[in-house]
């Protein structure tokens, strides 16, 4: 079996990925890096803009994580592809709309 690489915990979070090009949905999220699943081919490599929405009972409307990373996995299963992008950190911009 392989040795684990991650750095960070994970954790199992589904909420909506807003990309330039379209929409996705995670599935996990770590301080370094989040896997989600789109429609749109992002080559690996790539960098990558996008928003993540988080919902929670304590907010009086939702919070929008605005995140920049390298694609740094790709896997395609039908017609959607999983990707991991890392370096989200990069850029914590947030706001309430």
């Amino acid at each position: 079996m392989g040795e684990e690489k991650r750095r960070e915990g994970r954790i199992k979070l589904e909420v909506p990925v807003m990309l330039l090009t379209g929409m996705g949905m995670s599935r996990d999220i770590s301080g370094s890096a989040i896997y989600f699943e789109t429609e749109q081919f992002l080559p690996r490599g790539c960098p990558v803009n996008f928003m993540v929405r988080l919902d929670h009972d304590c907010l009086d409307k939702p919070l929008h994580l605005d995140c920049r990373g390298l694609v740094m996995r790709v896997e395609q299963a039908g017609n959607k592809f999983g990707i991991v992008a890392s370096g989200i950190l990069q850029a914590g911009y947030f706001s309430c709309p």
